[in-house]
């Protein structure tokens, strides 16, 4: 860690607007500089730069910093790593313990072998006799020179030991080819090339340094993708092919475009659209999710429509680990058969922004499928389907989304809405819940406009920390939006004292704080809590009685009759609790 002095040289030797203009438009107004925010898209410039403080604020979108703060941002490295990197932009050595030091010369030294490798490689594919192949794939893909240097497209000779004698040559040792993945020992203990005669796509961490490759096989038998094995430097769960070239406009746009391979990437940046990345070699995880959160708040994925393509959008716990990182999660499907490198080279890139323009929320894509796969003009295709698609939202993180989604497949499979949360529940649990027992959530149905008056009182009731906790109850609320912030405050305030306010600030749900904020500062006045919760218990049992009712007409009481029975039971017992009420 740089201490306090190397960082004040630090900060007077960079100069913020020449950062800025690598990633911006800078303008120089009255003797101030203002730019286009690069952290939101916007027309008019917002953002005031203060070179002689070192410092940023945009009046839009409220982002600020200083020169460490600017490089954390836009090139999504921690506070060590931009301390690094401005400290080699302004060529000034910061004082590092002795073993710091030498990991620091060693993994400078793995870089520089893999940058050497790289432009071997890229030389080759130019000039080489052997790679005649290799250039007309290039030619057949309409990759012309510019394309092929600014991804540095390569070939590695189909040879045991070209690289490496490449390498040694130039300096590197045996235990370097080794380490940087670019090579590996025979039994003889002799290195030998690791990928050979492959199409090679340097891969560059979110720094922009070349860490590893990905090769793709032209002709012979093997993998048709073989990636650099795993180093120090090449994690693949932490790398995201095109990232370094594309966080600038990825965070301009707010938006990201995972995609399956390295040319539907460059077929991307081609259409002028340089907002994808693609994985290298591994299934999208975690680490990639949290490498795209610092750029982007929306995340698309872009797939072909074949079975493979398409039912990569649906494996795995995306769903999960993107709501974890408050990250939208979308599917953009290309036309049938065709992948984003084949409407490129077609001509036809209108049909690939299209895709992306319409891309669909993940869970609505899921559910979409569901639905595609079942006959759902039959009784039992729509039992299937609702229990399929039950078994999806069962597993949805996000309470509000769950109980939308939920309503949308009751009415495409014509099954109440109450049966439906049924089954969720009973998924959600684990265990087979009782075919007559009550939903926890029952018959949701406003899911936009204003808040229902009395739902809307509670939730003010909740957050000035006046209503009682054991009376309010899921059921009560016909509003997703109103059960989702009426549970986070639950949590948040579980531990308060009575009459004490919720700190709104532990809400972590955006929209739920927003929704909360707006309700505090309310200036109408509270309707009495016990009012309140009356009116909404009434409510509730009405609607209670009336789907007990509705399930009642549906129901043979000869072949059916324990259903019957119990459903008879729980209609007498509401009238019952209604009549001890009014006396």
């Amino acid at each position: 860690m740089a201490d306090r002095d190397d960082l004040e040289r630090i900060r007077q030797a960079v100069n913020l607007v020449e950062l800025f203009e690598g990633v911006t438009t800078v303008r120089k107004l009255r003797g101030t500089f203002k730019a286009l925010c690069p952290f939101h898209t916007e027309k008019t410039p917002s953002m005031s730069i203060d070179p002689a403080r070192g410092l940023y604020h945009c009046f839009g979108c409220g982002v600020g910093g200083d020169v460490f703060t600017f490089v954390q941002e836009t090139q999504g490295l921690e506070f060590t790593d931009a301390v690094e990197t401005l400290a080699d932009r302004a060529g000034i050595v910061v004082r590092r313990a002795p073993g710091a030091a030498r990991r620091s010369e060693r993994r400078r030294r793995l870089i520089e072998a893999v940058e050497e490798a790289g432009r071997f490689y890229h030389a080759r594919l130019k000039k080489a006799p052997d790679a005649g192949h290799a250039r007309s794939y290039v030619r057949g893909r309409d990759y012309g020179v510019e394309v092929i240097d600014d991804f540095e497209i390569g070939y590695a000779p189909d040879s045991f030991d070209a690289l490496t004698g490449h390498l040694r040559d130039t300096g590197f040792k045996d235990r370097e080819m080794i380490d940087a993945g670019l090579a590996r020992r025979n039994q003889a203990g002799r290195p030998f090339d690791l990928l050979r005669g492959r199409l090679m796509f340097p891969i560059r961490n979110v720094r922009g340094e070349m860490v590893g490759f990905g090769g793709r096989l032209l002709r012979g038998e093997g993998p048709k993708y073989l990636n650099t094995a795993e180093t120090s430097l090449y994690k693949k769960s932490e790398l995201l092919y095109g990232l370094d070239r594309s966080r600038s406009a990825i965070s301009r746009e707010g938006t990201a475009v995972v995609v399956e391979g390295y040319t539907d990437v460059i077929a991307f940046r081609i259409a002028g659209m340089p907002v994808a990345v693609a994985t290298c070699g591994t299934a999208l995880g975690e680490g990639h999710f949290d490498l795209l959160r610092r750029f982007a708040s929306k995340v698309i994925l872009a797939f072909d429509a074949d079975a493979a393509g398409a039912g990569a959008a649906v494996r795995g716990d995306e769903l999960r680990i993107a709501a974890d990182l408050s990250i939208e999660l979308r599917v953009a499907q290309m036309p049938k058969g065709r992948d984003p490198a084949d409407l490129v080279k077609d001509g036809k890139a209108d049909l690939l922004k299209e895709a992306v323009d319409g891309s669909k929320p993940i869970t609505e894509f899921r559910i979409d499928r569901i639905m595609a796969s079942h006959e759902l003009h039959e009784l039992g295709a729509r039992s299937r389907a609702m229990r399929e698609a039950a078994g999806l939202l069962a597993n949805h993180p996000d309470e509000v989304d769950r109980i939308q989604h939920a309503i949308d497949v009751a009415k495409r499979t014509r099954i109440s809405e109450d049966l439906v949360f049924q089954e969720i529940g009973r998924q959600r649990s684990g265990s087979g819940r009782s075919r007559g027992q009550e939903p926890a959530i029952s018959d949701v149905r406003s899911v936009g406009g204003p808040l229902d008056r009395s739902e809307r009182d509670l939730l003010r009731h909740m957050i000035a920390g006046t209503s009682p906790p054991e009376r309010v109850a899921g059921h009560l609320f016909e509003d997703p939006r109103a059960l989702g912030l009426a549970r986070s405050l639950r949590e948040v305030g579980r531990h308060l004292a009575p009459g004490t306010a919720v700190p709104l600030s532990g809400i972590e749900d955006r929209r739920l704080a927003a929704l909360a904020r707006s309700l505090a500062v309310l200036e109408e006045p509270l309707i009495p809590v016990a009012d309140v919760l009356a009116h909404l218990e009434e409510r509730y049992a009405k609607r209670n009685k009336d789907e007990l009712r509705r399930r009642l007409d549906f129901i043979d009481p000869e072949n059916d009759r324990k259903e019957y029975i119990a459903i008879l039971g729980e209609l007498q017992k509401l009238r019952t609790e209604n009549e001890l009420a009014e006396e």
